[in-house]
């Protein structure tokens, strides 16, 4: 079993990739301050150069990496598929993203599918918001869900906090 982490670093961002066995197994999101830039592989600078796109403000297109996708419920791959399709600077909410998985009274579930999104930015779950528009809990902390909504372009002014 092979295990490798790679860390890609753009502005204020870093996105820390663990690999296992060839596999994306998940990804972490954080500030860059303090953090050392450590690519070893071709996937790892696409994802730099996707991440740079991104803190630039444009579009990242972000590379077709193999994810890990084992240990989630067939319900969490919905919803992260399903979020995985909302668009840059929209917003969407837990009941929402429920709804488009087929479950739409299981809001408070999918707040548990965003708490451990193995792919933070890249499923995009600081696109989800409260359903009266409040900014609600992220990992890597509010400050960091609004900064990524305003590079996005979302109306970020509009937000409530919680």
């Amino acid at each position: 079993m092979t295990h490798a982490t790679e860390t890609c670093l753009a502005g204020p961002l870093a996105l820390t990739i663990q690999w296992r066995d060839g596999e994306v197994a998940n990804m972490s999101l954080t500030w860059s301050k303090g953090k050392t830039r450590t690519l070893a592989t071709e996937d790892g600078e696409a994802m730099q150069a996707a991440l740079e796109r991104y803190v630039a403000g444009e579009e990242p297109r972000w590379p077709d990496l193999p994810y890990r996708w084992q240990g989630l419920s067939e319900f969490a791959r919905t919803v992260l598929d399903a979020l995985s399709r909302v668009p840059r600077g929209q917003m969407v909410s837990y009941g929402w993203l429920a709804a488009k998985a087929g479950r739409p009274k299981a809001a408070r579930a999918v707040g548990r599918i965003m708490a451990q999104n193995p792919f933070p930015l890249v499923i995009p779950c600081h696109r989800v918001v409260g359903a009266n528009g409040a900014l609600t809990g992220f990992g890597p902390g509010l400050d960091m869900k609004r900064y990524l909504l305003g590079r996005e372009g979302a109306p970020t002014d509009k937000l409530q906090k919680d």
